[in-house]
């Protein structure tokens, strides 16, 4: 098969509409006619996962965040390293194909694993998306996209019980909580949850009536005016860290014999 297969894959569980206006995803390096030798996934494309790709012998890299978010004015290896990671990639032949949030926003998505981690049943979208993003989708698949997911619990938990279930099948140390105002009394039912930067939508989950909220990065000031929400914040790359076996489970269901690696994790932040 070819990098244009995978692709196009990827993209009729995730299509390209899906993703933000700010985003970029898709095919960030590489000829899509190129046959495809084998794949690493990862969340983050960097000199490592690149040298990852090598051993592997695979010569695409399919992300979760994009190489090329922002405008490239200069590739320049001493100046930065996604610079390096453009220059080695090209080098040794390899593509870079980014899935983000078109990935996010899918009904299989990353926030569909994230509540499938966490046990949630009776699943949905957060927040709907507008329906010029769904435009020309089957109305049954464009009814189940949307920014963030929200489900229960199959059994209620008190806060402190519910952030140690995070804790534990995220396999995060610390978490940031505003869960010591909350009372052993006050149970969790249903959970909001956005996997990544996804405090944009603490409104979203106070609305929907969600007494917990997950997301990985959340604004100091934004704790704060929520006594009905115990806002969690677990970290972007722990929240998103089942992408890369999602995307694997994806390319080989259709390519089983085609060799997908996972890259190791790696989040650049760590907890001392």
């Amino acid at each position: 098969m070819k990098i244009k297969d995978i692709a196009a894959l990827i993209e009729s569980v995730a299509p390209l509409q899906l993703q933000e206006s700010y985003d970029n995803a898709g095919l960030q390096v590489g000829d899509p006619e190129q046959e495809v030798t084998g794949v690493l996934t990862t969340l983050d494309v960097t000199e490592e996962s690149v040298q990852r790709a090598i051993q592997s012998g695979a010569n695409l890299i399919v992300s979760h965040h994009p190489l090329l978010f922002h405008g490239v004015k200069q590739i320049n290896p001493r100046r930065d390293y996604i610079s390096r990671v453009l220059i080695e990639a090209i080098r040794q032949d390899i593509a870079v194909y980014s899935a983000h949030t078109n990935l996010d926003n899918a009904p299989q998505g990353v926030n569909r694993r994230m509540a499938e981690v966490l046990g949630l049943q009776d699943v949905r979208p957060l927040a709907p998306l507008a329906k010029s993003q769904t435009a020309g989708l089957s109305p049954d698949f464009a009814s189940r996209c949307g920014s963030g997911m929200i489900g229960r619990l199959p059994q209620p938990c008190d806060a402190h019980s519910f952030m140690q279930l995070v804790k534990e099948r995220f396999s995060i140390p610390a978490i940031m909580s505003n869960g010591e105002d909350f009372s052993p009394s006050h149970q969790i039912h249903s959970v909001a949850l956005c996997g990544g930067a996804g405090d944009d939508f603490i409104p979203d989950a106070v609305r929907a009536g969600a007494d917990a909220f997950l997301t990985g990065e959340v604004s100091y000031h934004l704790y704060f005016g929520h006594p009905e929400l115990l806002i969690l914040c677990g970290g972007h790359f722990e929240t998103e860290q089942y992408t890369c076996q999602l995307l694997k489970e994806l390319i080989q269901a259709k390519y089983p014999d085609l060799s997908v690696t996972i890259a190791p994790k790696s989040s650049p932040v760590k907890c001392f």
